[in-house]
């Protein structure tokens, strides 16, 4: 299947960062096995960024008293993954590269 938004496993890291409806890739499955942990995505992990995982981002992002755009950007992950470290829900599931990155980098 082709899916009509760009592929966020290839390009710049800014590619990375910036996704949304129709997007699809490995960032893409991260962001739904997140919701679903933290509890605001009931789907299955697809790796395309569909109207249910908007709608999960949306949510997550009203509770988080952030403005509602259903789209990943550099500030969203940031809170996304400090979210999930405070949560102790990423401890287990990644490296500590990948949570330093997010954390210590972008956060401190």
């Amino acid at each position: 299947m082709m899916w009509r938004g760009k592929n966020v496993n290839a390009g710049p890291d800014d590619v990375l960062y910036n996704i949304g409806f129709q997007d699809y890739g490995h960032a893409v499955g991260f962001v739904q096995y997140m919701l679903r942990r933290l509890g605001f995505y009931q789907g299955p992990v697809t790796e395309h960024f569909n109207q249910w995982t908007e709608e999960a981002l949306k949510h997550f992002q009203m509770s988080q008293h952030q403005t509602i755009t259903g789209r990943m950007d550099h500030h969203m992950w940031t809170i996304l993954i400090g979210v999930a470290v405070h949560q102790q829900i990423l401890q287990n599931e990644v490296g500590p590269q990948f949570v330093n990155h997010f954390t210590v980098a972008q956060m401190g």
